[in-house]
């Protein structure tokens, strides 16, 4: 047994290094084909050599971080931008070498792959159902919980946020609700695998709290990026009469847009085409249109209505292709996880210089950021005062709606790239400060202690015992009230319990188990 045991750690150990090998060769060969193809750009001093070594050290830290389950891997990614930016030898080298138009070009770039995958994971029935839920007598009451959780708290600590701006860092008006709904947006980075995993221990499943939320977290960033986005435009609007229409013009323009893509890819690739190769067809369209449209509309001073259009044509296409949308919406996020993510946080730590940090400004964002966490605290509350939930699950819901990350580091740095005045550039520069001391000082607690307060504020649940009666071999369509259900693959696990057919198989590379009443 000692024999085997010490095997088998050698052989573990020897994959481990022939791994590191593998991955300091392709780094290598990436610094070599860099270098051959843009000269003295891609060699130590050069500003596509200083974005690769950001990628890789942002993307390296973040695979070393990952079995810490309680922190997030955004942190350390966006701690190692800020180090290759301060450090005195290597901020010479790497940090100050980056170029101002490509950092801010790759970070509209990662805001676009955000709003695509918050309008894919939209549900427009459950909207469309939304709408009515103050006019009818008899309405959902889960949607209308989850509708108030999204926007209450968000409005509340946008606008507290905003007020204190003002007075604490001299913002003008606004400036300052550009600042508010850049604080108030929540991270369903964070937030999301944190309940998902108090989820599969059975805590909170009774009461719903893991549902409700993830499923109001994207509708949350959806409404502090579109405030963002109107108020930026308006800000940086060149023709006075326009201002007065500018929030309903970039309304009309996102929605309209978004709207007329998200049908012509419809049209073109429609759900029914299952041809090889038509998932990857519509993934390089979707991702050509959003792009093509969060540009677009920036260039032509529509920063607002270009959020809202991506959004929606991402939404639109998820209701156009059904079920076809999964493995397009799968893929995003694979290419946010191994791109886009190292990319922004690390360029987002980058670009915050600590000879430029004012006392004041940090004070001011401090206070801003626990001043307006109560706010928002208090409105959580507030928000779930009519569901019947016990005091300590408000409150636990409460903790779990306080992690910032995503949508600071993705909207921190527009304002300044769009400055062009010194004053605006004083703004824009405290402005990302802010939402960067807001990453730091909400992330990291707040997911420690949802996985910390969970267990002890939430009632578990335990899962019932399931019979195992054997495996599908074939496959197969299973019939129960009227309604046909038919596995993706042909090989199923099959279980029982009271009431119940539970099967396992796999979904888009993802072990599922579907539950069918009978």
């Amino acid at each position: 047994t000692f024999t085997d045991s010490g095997g088998e750690s050698h052989g573990a150990v020897v994959e481990m290094l022939r791994a590191c090998a593998a991955q300091l060769l392709l780094a290598t060969l990436a610094f070599l084909l860099l270098y051959v193809i843009t000269g003295p750009e891609g060699s130590p001093g050069g500003s596509h050599f200083a974005l690769l070594v950001l990628y890789l050290a942002a993307l390296w830290v973040g695979k070393l971080t990952a079995p810490f389950k309680k922190l997030p891997p955004l942190l350390p990614m966006l701690l190692v931008g800020f180090l290759l930016r301060n450090v005195p030898e290597l901020g010479t080298m790497i940090g100050k070498q980056v170029d101002p138009e490509w950092s801010s070009a790759l970070r509209l770039s990662a805001l676009t792959l955000i709003l695509t995958r918050a309008g894919l994971a939209m549900d427009l029935n459950a909207l469309l159902r939304l709408r009515f839920v103050v006019l009818q007598s008899s309405f959902d009451v889960e949607s209308a919980e989850v509708l108030r959780l999204a926007m209450l708290p968000c409005l509340c600590e946008a606008t507290a946020a905003a007020l204190l701006a003002t007075w604490l860092l001299d913002f003008p008006p606004l400036w300052a609700a550009m600042l508010g709904f850049v604080v108030a947006a929540i991270s369903p980075a964070v937030v999301v695998p944190s309940l998902l995993a108090l989820q599969d221990q059975g805590f909170g499943v009774e009461a719903g709290i893991p549902t409700m939320v993830v499923a109001a977290a994207p509708l949350d960033d959806v409404l502090s990026i579109a405030g963002f986005g109107i108020c930026l435009g308006i800000s940086f609007a060149e023709s006075s009469w326009l201002n007065y229409a500018r929030a309903p013009l970039e309304l009309l323009l996102g929605l309209g847009t978004g709207m007329i893509g998200a049908a012509l890819l419809a049209v073109l690739t429609p759900s029914s085409n299952e041809e090889e190769g038509a998932k990857d067809l519509r993934l390089l369209l979707l991702l050509s249109a959003a792009l093509c449209t969060a540009f677009g509309l920036r260039e032509v001073g529509f920063s607002g209505a270009a959020a809202l259009a991506v959004l929606v044509l991402g939404a639109g296409c998820a209701r156009g292709w059904g079920p076809a949308a999964k493995p397009v919406s799968a893929s995003i996020a694979d290419l946010w996880t191994r791109l886009a993510q190292p990319l922004l946080f690390s360029l987002v730590g980058a670009s915050v210089v600590v000879t430029d940090l004012e006392t004041e400004t940090l004070a001011g964002g401090l206070l801003i950021i626990f001043i307006a966490g109560l706010v928002r605290f208090c409105a959580v509350m507030l928000a779930l005062s009519g569901r019947g939930m016990k005091q300590q699950e408000k409150f636990f819901t409460a903790i779990a709606w306080t992690p910032k990350a995503t949508v600071q580091a993705a909207l921190g740095g527009l304002a300044l790239d769009e400055a062009r005045e010194d004053n605006e550039e004083l703004l824009g520069r405290r402005l990302l400060a802010v939402a960067v001391l807001c990453i730091l000082v909400t992330a990291p607690p707040g997911a420690t202690l949802i996985a910390l307060m969970g267990p002890r504020l939430l009632q578990k649940v335990d899962k019932p015992e399931v019979e195992d009666t054997g495996f599908l071999q074939r496959p197969a369509e299973l019939e129960f009230q009227n309604t046909t259900w038919s596995p993706r693959i042909g090989c199923g696990k099959i279980g029982r319990r009271a009431g119940e057919l539970l099967v396992k198989h796999v979904l888009d590379n993802d072990l599922r188990t579907s539950v069918l009443a009978f």
